[in-house]
């Protein structure tokens, strides 16, 4: 496929930055590894007017949209809102946000700035933050606190060692590379689960807990870890400084750590060295097999499509629309400069696999995923990625045996990949070989310990293979994972959408269908959002609001109609002409 030669680079690939760095935790007065704990008192989030604050990492939202905020102006909030009707003095706040870092007033006063901004306060007729004069400040609104929300504890495997890796924190001078932190934490992660005998944790689940000062010891109990890597990225220009350490969560001591500096352009070698010092380190300075060395080394391009291929991997996980056309675009300029990375080409087919079975059907998104993921493939034949995304594009085509393949060929460059044996259980599923999706989706719960959606796949799959109790045992584990994915994040539309015909399969009704509700309310033109809610209402008998969903779903051409073919919550309404006549609609 020709990349598109319309692809903007103003804007789209930071320019050189200018300016001195702010301190890193290891200079700013924290101790390695001991950093400052979440309030005990707080609950998972507390509301204000239309606001609502997670104090646990840190992100504010303003009804549905998120609103971007600096670490230290967000650990300000967090503490006013802990003390929320009590004037907290300035030296309490220098004390909590900057420890042991001398700072000048300015700094607390950026910070309470920045707060106003975003909450459109007024400093004069405040209604959230106000000033006592000579003395600090006080958090003057009424809160309602939800419910204290412990995640439950994690089920894992009580021998294998278990690490997760943080979003590397932005000491840049514009705090623009939040892309680059990402994208560097997450090839971390892709690397270490090369290594036999490591659980890595998911990025979904690991990228929750992007506040400075969070309490590694709450980090290692809620996914079920004994490591964390945690670490900083500084940029200016092309100068590239990069702390990295690995923390004992019990002891909160440093297993090891290193500081990199050195040209943008040596990334990929600052990446290499630190995936295989932490390897070696979690395995007790085993050595590597040379699969593992394989998988730890990630391709290589230069510098700027690197950076364009980042920022198509921070809107992929998304997962809606207009971030997977946001990837698109990313990766095809990415392409358009190195027409050689593999990566890329994955990345993009990828992206238009998505969008063809999710929304629309497009026959030009099938035609670019496959054209993609072939190239991909014979740029990178021993690239686990690149078999995973031509096994998902030739799934699209119901070429299962072709697709089954190259997913068979991913697990073996990467036994521990969990994308291989997820899109392989959602294709035998769509195929029809139930047996076998109860081996796949098996598999992927096990390699990703916090995924939810495979052990409730795997528990419909035996439930239509008549193993009803070792249905209803995957079910409730499906069940306990969405649960601690949404304690994380309440805001997961595919964990509520998901987790709600678990909880309605356990006897939960009211709860599945307060989920349910959630999702949609959320993302209410979210495919996996209405689909489930149609799912959930036949399963309540309310076949008619169900086939309005359906209908207005399927009307889109959005849907998995293989799948739709094979799955039982459709059966009571296959014989219903609403449902044959949006039926027809699906590809």
């Amino acid at each position: 496929m020709k990349a598109s030669a319309t692809c903007r680079r103003t804007g789209d690939v930071p320019k050189g930055y200018a300016g001195e760095a702010r301190e890193s935790r290891a200079n700013a007065g924290i101790s390695p590894g001991f950093l400052r704990p979440s309030p005990s008192g707080m609950s998972q989030h507390v509301s204000f007017g239309r606001y609502r604050f997670e104090p646990a990492n840190g992100r504010l939202w303003a009804d549905q949209r998120e609103l971007k905020l600096t670490r230290k102006a967000a650990a300000v909030l967090g503490l006013l809102v802990e003390r929320a009707g009590q004037p907290v003095t300035k030296q309490e706040l220098f004390a909590s946000v900057w420890s042991n870092t001398v700072v000048s007033d300015d700094a607390l006063t950026t910070c309470i700035q920045e707060l106003r901004k975003a909450l459109g306060d007024d400093a004069k007729q405040p209604r959230y933050i106000e000033t006592r004069h000579r003395y600090g400040y006080c958090f003057v609104a009424d809160l309602e606190q939800s419910a204290p929300a412990r995640a439950p504890e994690p089920v894992m495997s009580p021998t294998m060692p278990a690490i997760a890796v943080l979003p590397f924190m932005d000491m840049s001078p514009d705090r623009d590379q939040d892309y680059f932190c990402e994208g560097l934490a997450e090839e971390l992660i892709d690397a270490l689960t090369h290594v036999d005998g490591l659980r890595v944790a998911a990025r979904s689940s690991s990228f929750q807990f992007r506040q400075d000062g969070v309490d590694l010891r709450e980090v290692g109990r809620v996914l079920g870890v004994e490591s964390v890597v945690e670490g900083s990225v500084r940029r200016a220009g092309d100068q590239l400084r990069v702390t990295v350490q690995l923390i004992d969560v019990a002891t909160g001591y440093h297993k090891w750590s290193q500081r990199f500096e050195r040209k943008f352009g040596d990334v990929f070698a600052i990446q290499d060295e630190i995936a295989a010092s932490v390897a070696k380190t979690v395995r007790g300075g085993a050595a590597l097999s040379q699969r593992e060395q394989r998988g730890l080394r990630r391709p290589h391009t230069t510098a700027e499509p690197y950076e364009y291929y980042l920022r198509g991997r921070q809107s992929l996980h998304r997962m809606r629309q207009t971030d997977l056309e946001q990837s698109r675009r990313m990766f095809e300029g990415a392409i358009e400069l190195d027409a050689d990375y593999a990566p890329a080409w994955a990345g993009l087919a990828t992206v238009h696999a998505l969008l063809f079975e999710w929304w629309g059907s497009k026959d030009e998104d099938l035609h670019r995923a496959d054209r993609a993921s072939q190239i991909a493939m014979e740029l990178a034949p021993d690239l686990a990625d690149a078999h995973v995304a031509r096994g998902f594009a030739l799934s699209l085509h119901r070429r299962y045996d072709e697709a089954q393949v190259h997913f068979e060929l991913a697990a073996r460059i990467n036994p521990h990949l969990f994308d291989a044996y997820y899109y392989y259980g959602r294709a035998a599923f769509a195929h029809g070989e139930i047996e076998r999706s109860v081996e796949l989706f098996s598999k992927a719960a096990e390699v990703r310990q916090e995924d939810f959606q495979s052990p409730i796949f795997q528990g419909q799959s035996l439930q239509m293979l008549g193993r009803t109790d070792e249905a209803a045992a995957a079910n409730r584990e499906g069940i306990a994972r969405s649960e601690r994915i949404v304690a994380l994040n309440p805001l997961d539309g595919r964990a509520l959408a998901v987790g709600s015909l678990a909880l309605f399969e356990e006897g939960h009704r009211e709860r599945a269908l307060e989920w349910s509700r959630r999702a949609v309310e959320l993302y209410p033109d979210d495919m996996s959002a209405l689909l489930n809610c149609a799912c959930l209402k036949l399963r309540s008998g309310l076949q008619d609001e169900a086939l309005d969903i359906l209908e207005r779903v399927f009307g889109r051409g959005w849907g998995k109609r293989d799948w739709v073919e094979h799955d039982p919550d459709y059966d009571c309404v296959r014989e219903h002409p609403r449902f044959k006549a949006a039926f027809e609609k699906l590809k």
